[in-house]
């Protein structure tokens, strides 16, 4: 029997200490983790306290707590109180290990344990308007090269990397946030660039990756990546051999809601194969996302083998963060 299907969930929340309602639900339905933006920091006392009360929540083991700290126009972490680390335009193979070092260790010293980073998107289409300097650069074997290094020095100072957004977001010429963006590239393309660096790190040991809200028609003419069996499980899973996390990027996004409702969208996007579902606002619903994905389990013998399957992946993981934690 599965109860503790909050495990499948990292929530967002409002304000710069725990609310109520979030440990009510992490107490009732468990919880996968949290994601930390700007409006949950004022100083880097004030997050410590905020990420210990986190893991608090959980104390049988390592919650992830989770960031999107890219560096340059998308760091939740600001100056004056934090570092500003360039964008990933600027990031090159001498730069990238220190870089990864210098920003997971200040991650880990505040008490995040997850970096949704880095970007392996290639930046393929100068007509982009959500991934552009994200990006480490436009060739496929030079984004491979330095998210190398990037991950590596991430890594070793304790925080989880998590790549991004596969099976690549480089070559849209619209924002996942605003609609559903579609790269009709012909599939041997897609492998040469868009896959290329996620394929080459998956060997280097990468052990998550974000999903793209993405539709991709020469690999599915249906489902955006999110919610597509034959991306996420066919090709990331078999193909690719990963056998890390799979994490959706926001539920909330246009991309997503494009294909359901919030609490039927989480749904198809856990049952397509994603261990962990992102939801970081609509946070009067996540008591309802959570008891809707619950009962759909429980009805279906396909998703019971899907929650034992993300729940043995997320088991994993937490002893890889707990091993982290004691670097």
């Amino acid at each position: 029997m599965i109860t503790d299907v909050g495990n499948f969930f990292i929530f967002g929340f409002d304000g710069t200490s725990v609310p109520a309602s979030l440990k009510m639900l992490s107490k009732k339905h468990g919880l996968g983790g949290a994601i930390l933006f700007g409006r949950n920091v004022e100083s880097p006392e004030q997050l410590r306290r905020l990420t210990a009360q986190l893991h608090s929540l959980s104390p049988s083991g390592p919650l992830i707590i989770s960031i999107d700290q890219e560096g340059g126009k998308l760091q939740r972490l600001k100056p004056p109180y934090f570092t500003a680390f360039p964008p990933a335009c600027k990031v090159t193979p001498l730069t990238a290990l220190d870089l990864g070092r210098r920003m997971g260790q200040e991650l880990a010293d505040l008490g995040i344990n997850v970096d949704f980073a880095p970007v392996l998107d290639v930046n393929s289409n100068p007509h982009n308007p959500i991934i552009g300097d994200r990006s480490f650069g436009s060739d496929p074997q030079f984004v491979t090269d330095v998210g190398k290094l990037f991950i590596k020095g991430l890594q070793e100072r304790g925080v989880l990397a998590c790549g991004k957004h596969f099976p690549g977001h480089g070559d849209t010429d619209q924002d996942s946030h605003m609609t559903l963006p579609i790269v009709n590239q012909p599939i041997k393309r897609l492998y040469n660039v868009e896959i290329f660096p996620f394929k080459e790190l998956i060997g280097f040991g990468l052990k998550a990756i974000m999903t793209a809200h993405v539709l991709y028609p020469t690999l599915d003419k249906k489902n955006p990546a999110t919610f597509s069996q034959n991306i996420l499980c066919k090709i990331l899973r078999k193909k690719l051999g990963f056998e890390g996390l799979i994490v959706t990027d926001d539920m909330g996004m246009a991309g997503a809601l494009s294909q359901a409702d919030l609490p039927e969208a989480c749904v198809q996007a856990f049952a397509a194969g994603c261990d962990l579902l992102l939801v970081s606002e609509h946070y009067d619903r996540h008591e309802e996302i959570i008891s809707f994905l619950e009962k759909s389990i429980h009805k279906s013998e396909t998703l019971k083998k899907r929650a034992y399957e993300s729940f043995e992946r997320l088991r994993r993981s937490l002893v890889t963060l707990k091993s982290y934690g004691k670097r």
